[in-house]
């Protein structure tokens, strides 16, 4: 068995090949399971504990807030972005969900095995010209002239709907019912959106939330 354990994840039969070829020749990494669905995606990594996790961003339908749910409820598997996107806002979005690696599907095969030794070794994977794209990104965003701005700009979509809930007074269990999540799930979102924004409790996000026009009410 390889030392390093991988599961790999895609909606195309095709490209699970692919990954599967890419990885065959190196006796220190085994693929564990292959799944097309982000159910049996769950159902694998919670079977084998991999040490990596290989998704697109195809199944997990391009959101970031599903990946980040997804990086939160697997943190001691760490996981490499499959993804065809270019645009930085969105890499850099991937990287703060807590992807540990981006590969890009037009990519030569060979650089998998050397991405995924890196994050096994606390690295972060990242293709030269998407990198510079990335760091350009960053710094261009760091020169908005309201700094908190860069902050709510790390929100997700669905942390933007948890916000909106919170301030109409919604507790977990509302909100859960509401956007069809569990209420770990809500947790999640609500610990990820305190960090995010720098506040402590309800009545701090709330707060911050009607002072920089996240809401109206």
């Amino acid at each position: 068995m390889g030392d390093i354990q991988v599961v790999i994840a895609d909606n195309q039969p095709l490209t699970l090949s692919g990954l599967r070829s890419a990885v065959a020749d190196h006796a220190d990494i085994q693929v564990m399971a292959e799944c097309q669905s982000r159910e049996r995606l769950m159902d694998a990594v919670r079977r084998h504990s991999p040490d990596v996790l290989l998704v697109s961003t195809d199944i997990l339908q391009e959101e970031l807030d599903a990946l980040e749910r997804l990086v939160t409820e697997i943190d001691e598997t760490r996981v490499i972005v499959l993804t065809s996107r270019k645009d930085p806002g969105f890499l850099e979005g991937a990287l703060r969900c807590g992807a540990k690696g981006v590969i890009q599907r037009e990519w030569p095969i060979q650089q998998i095995p050397v991405a995924i030794r890196k994050v096994t070794k606390g690295g972060v994977w990242l293709e030269r010209t998407v990198a510079e794209r990335v760091l350009e990104n960053l710094l261009n965003t760091r020169e908005m002239p309201d700094p908190e701005r860069r902050k709510i700009a790390a929100l997700t979509p669905r942390e933007h709907q948890v916000i909106d809930l919170i301030c109409e007074g919604f507790k977990n269990k509302s909100i859960s019912d509401k956007l069809h999540i569990s209420e770990a799930t809500v947790s999640h979102h609500l610990t990820s959106i305190y960090r995010k924004l720098e506040v402590s409790d309800r009545t701090s996000l709330v707060i911050y939330a009607a002072k920089h026009s996240l809401v109206t009410f």
